[in-house]
C-alpha cells in the first residue's frame, strides 16, 4: 500500500510538471500574436516618462563601454564616478553640495529629516509620492507628522498654509513647522508643475515662518525649456532628483542642498542603511545621460508642439490648456478617431495614450524624436 501511494504520488507530480510544460511548448495552440510589434531602436513611447523599456543587454554594453578608466571605481559612495556625478548635479541644481543615494524613497525622507531637525512637523502635498507612496516612512522611521494640503492642485494655495501654519504654532500647544515638502512635476496628478510665481509665494511664506523648503523634483529634468531648472530649484533648501527615469541608471537618485545639510543627509543616508559598497554604475549611466538628456529632451518638447501645432490646423485634435507646462499633454479628440489611430500606431510600433473621458495623454519623451511629425499626424487622419 505504502508503494502504491508513493507511486501515486510521484505520477501526480509528474503530471503537474509535464502540463504546464506541454501548454507552453509541446502541442498548445499558438500564443496569441503580440499586441506590439518588438521594441526597436524606431519604437515610439508617446506614454511614459523614459519611453520604451531599456533592454539589459543594451544597458550592459553601454556600461562595459564606460567603464574603461578605473578611476570611476568608487568605495562606500566616495570617489570617482559617484563624487563627478554629485558635483555635475550640485552645478545644475545651483547648489553647493549633493549626495547620490539609492532610492528616491530615501533622498525624501533623508532630506526631511534633515531640514526639521528638532522640529517634527512638515507640510507636504495630500497627492504627492512622500505622502502617498512611501508607506508612511517620515511618521514611521522619523517621526515626523506630515499634514496633507492642498489635495487635486499641484500646490497647496497660500490661504492653506496659512491656516496650516495658524493651527500649528497658534494652538494650545504651538508647533514650530519644521519642513515644507513639494513634489514637481506631480505624478498623481498627471505631471502637473507648480507655477513658478506660486513657489515664490510659497517660498516667502515658508521664510516668514522659520520654515525650510524640500523639493521632490524626481522628474524635473522633463520640464519644457521654459522652465530654467536652476532659478526653478533656487528657492529651496534640497533638491532631490531621479537617475532612473529618464537618465539610463537602473537605480539611484541625488540630493542636493548646501554643503553643511548635505553632509547631515550623508549620515542619515548611512543610518538608515543607504551607504552601499559602490555605486560606480548607475553613477556612470547616468554621467552619460545627462551630458545629452537636457538638450534632448527641449527638442522632444519642440516636437511635440509642432505635432500638437499640426494636429490643431488640421482640426484633428486640439491640446487641452493646463495650468502649469509639463511634459504630459491631454489632446481633446472624439473617440472614434482616437480608437482608429491607436489601431494604426499599434502597427506601426507607436504605443498612444488610450482614450478616457475626451481626451488622450501624450507624454513628451526622448522617443518621440524617432520619427517625423507628418507621420504622427497621418495616425490622426480618418
Amino acid at each position: 500500500m505504502l508503494f502504491d501511494r508513493r507511486h501515486l504520488l510521484q505520477a501526480a507530480l509528474a503530471a503537474g510538471i509535464a502540463a504546464p510544460l506541454h501548454a507552453q511548448n509541446y502541442g498548445a495552440a499558438p500564443a496569441k500574436p503580440a499586441e506590439f510589434p518588438p521594441i526597436d531602436a524606431r519604437s515610439v513611447w508617446l506614454v511614459g516618462d523614459d519611453g520604451a523599456p531599456r533592454n539589459p543587454a543594451d544597458t550592459a554594453a553601454r556600461l562595459a563601454t564606460l567603464a574603461g578608466d578605473p578611476k570611476l571605481r568608487d568605495s562606500y559612495l566616495a570617489g570617482g564616478a559617484v563624487e563627478e556625478l554629485e558635483k555635475g548635479f550640485a552645478a545644475l541644481l545651483g547648489k553647493e553640495a549633493c549626495a547620490f543615494l539609492p532610492t528616491g524613497t530615501l533622498a525624501n525622507n533623508v532630506a526631511l529629516r534633515v531640514l526639521c531637525g528638532e522640529h517634527p512637523h512638515a507640510f507636504c502635498q495630500a497627492d504627492s509620492h512622500l505622502y502617498r507612496d512611501e508607506s508612511d516612512t517620515a511618521q514611521r522611521l522619523s517621526g515626523i507628522n506630515l499634514v496633507p494640503l492642498g489635495s487635486g492642485h499641484a500646490a497647496p494655495t497660500i490661504a492653506e498654509l496659512t491656516a496650516a501654519f495658524d493651527a500649528a504654532e497658534k494652538g494650545p500647544f504651538p508647533l514650530k513647522v519644521g519642513a515644507i515638502s513639494l513634489e514637481s512635476p506631480v505624478r498623481r496628478l498627471d505631471g502637473q508643475m507648480i507655477a513658478p510665481a506660486d513657489l515664490t509665494a510659497i517660498a516667502t511664506l515658508a521664510k516668514a515662518h522659520g520654515t525650510r523648503l524640500h523639493l521632490d523634483g524626481a522628474r524635473l529634468l522633463l520640464a519644457p525649456p521654459s522652465i530654467d531648472v536652476k532659478a526653478y530649484a533656487a528657492p529651496f533648501d534640497t533638491v532631490y532628483v531621479s537617475l532612473y527615469k529618464y537618465l539610463g541608471a537602473p537605480f539611484g537618485a541625488v540630493l542636493a542642498g548646501t554643503a553643511a545639510d548635505i553632509a547631515r543627509a550623508r549620515d542619515w543616508r548611512h543610518l538608515y542603511g543607504g551607504m552601499i559598497y559602490q555605486g560606480w554604475a548607475p553613477a556612470m549611466l547616468a554621467l552619460d545621460g545627462l551630458k545629452t538628456f537636457p538638450a534632448t529632451i527641449a527638442r522632444a518638447h519642440t516636437r511635440a508642439d509642432e505635432l500638437t501645432a499640426a494636429l490643431e490646423r488640421e482640426k484633428l485634435a486640439k491640446r487641452r490648456a493646463t495650468p502649469a507646462p509639463s511634459n504630459i499633454h491631454f489632446l481633446e479628440i472624439p473617440e472614434a478617431r482616437a480608437a482608429a489611430a491607436f489601431e494604426r500606431a499599434r502597427v506601426a510600433g507607436i504605443r498612444l495614450g488610450r482614450w478616457k473621458e475626451g481626451t488622450i495623454p501624450f507624454f513628451v519623451n526622448a522617443t518621440i524624436l524617432r520619427r517625423e511629425t507628418a507621420e504622427y499626424v497621418a495616425l490622426f487622419r480618418a
